[in-house]
């Protein structure tokens, strides 16, 4: 009985050593950046955003941020610091909704007072949701990451997956001769897609035209009021020293094709002009649109589908931002919206197909 118990606790022991060891080597090299930023003589593969961006706005070195969805991931970091004269992550967010993307920021300013610039895309798929939303399955999502409680940091450090895929990776990486992924390629889907019409109807569903148009109700406007102040406004009117570059994402025709086949064409312009004028308020907002482009957005060799565009795109809205090019203003944004609703109302949508 004596020996069986000895035995009982040796093996406790080393099971507990075993598990500090795991621990201490995915804590120490640390892939997600929850404890530290990178490790200088390691080289690490930055290719998973939810698990990343979180340590990347606590832990690493910058002035700038690029964040958004999908339609910011194929910005180019070193394109943003050679025009603003900055320093900057890019930490976007495929699929997320105006909670999520601004939950980070927050994370951001809170651990980095000196940042002094935000790009930010605003996905008009977005504008008028509940401004809670978030659009993620909250059981899978990490949330051992993002809060400040140890305890549960145990699926981090003793997480199999972790240890054996994201641990090693940096390991092999690193062996491999490879440097850390830079912030141009970190999420740069561009080259995994084809491009063009072609492409486009692969993916876009056509539904039936609707014959109603869809109205705008007081409680459309209070949602996108309340979405815009807590997940957009509040936090740039918290830090007047950071300029805040926003934009609304140009999607293609086929989107435009889309809301007016649902009878929400005339809806999402409303909505739209709505939040301008509610971002135009504050002074350290830059809002830019583009959907006055009318060449670009029917262009469809810019799109992959509907709503993303080419990497091409993004350095030509940095390079417009730097020199305050499709501005919107207090003067002028009336009259943006006015020549984009004559233009997509009377689209003939039917020469696309």
């Amino acid at each position: 009985m004596e020996e069986n118990k000895k035995w009982g606790i040796s093996l406790l022991a080393l099971v507990s050593i075993c598990l500090i060891g795991v621990g201490a080597i995915v804590a120490g090299i640390d892939p997600f950046f929850h404890y530290h930023k990178p490790l200088k003589f390691l080289s690490y593969p930055l290719n998973n955003e939810r698990y990343q961006n979180d340590g990347i706005v606590k832990h690493f070195d910058y002035d700038a941020v690029i964040t958004g969805t999908s339609m910011t991931m194929n910005f180019k970091a070193s394109e943003l610091d050679e025009l603003f004269g900055v320093h900057s992550v890019k930490v976007p967010f495929p699929g997320a909704m105006y909670k999520e993307i601004n939950d980070n920021l927050e994370k951001a300013v809170e651990a980095n007072p000196g940042i002094r610039l935000v790009v930010r895309g605003l996905d008009k798929l977005w504008l008028l949701e509940d401004p809670e939303e978030t659009g993620y399955d909250k059981d899978s999502y990490p949330a051992y990451l993002y809060d400040d409680f140890l305890y549960n940091d145990v699926y981090y450090v003793l997480n199999k997956e972790v240890l054996l895929n994201n641990t090693k990776g940096v390991l092999g990486y690193t062996r491999s001769g490879q440097k850390t992924t830079d912030f141009d390629a970190y999420g740069n889907w561009m080259y995994a897609f084809s491009f063009g019409k072609d492409a486009m109807d692969a993916v876009y569903h056509r539904v039936d035209k609707v014959s109603e148009e869809q109205d705008v109700t007081d409680s459309d406007f209070q949602m996108l009021r309340d979405n815009l102040t807590q997940n957009v406004t509040d936090l740039a009117e918290a830090h007047p020293e950071i300029d805040f570059y926003l934009f609304f994402t140009p999607y293609s025709i086929y989107y435009w094709d889309n809301l007016n086949q649902t009878g929400t064409l005339k809806k999402q312009l409303a909505i739209e002009e709505e939040a301008a004028q509610i971002l135009l308020e504050y002074d350290n907002i830059y809002l830019f649109a583009f959907s006055d482009l009318f060449e670009m957005i029917c262009d469809l060799d810019n799109y992959k589908d509907e709503l993303h565009y080419s990497e091409e795109i993004n350095s030509r809205i940095l390079q417009w931002m730097s020199q305050k090019e499709h501005l919107l203003t207090k003067e002028n944004y009336r009259e943006y919206y006015d020549r984009i609703s004559e233009f997509y109302t009377a689209f003939d949508y039917e020469e696309l197909f």
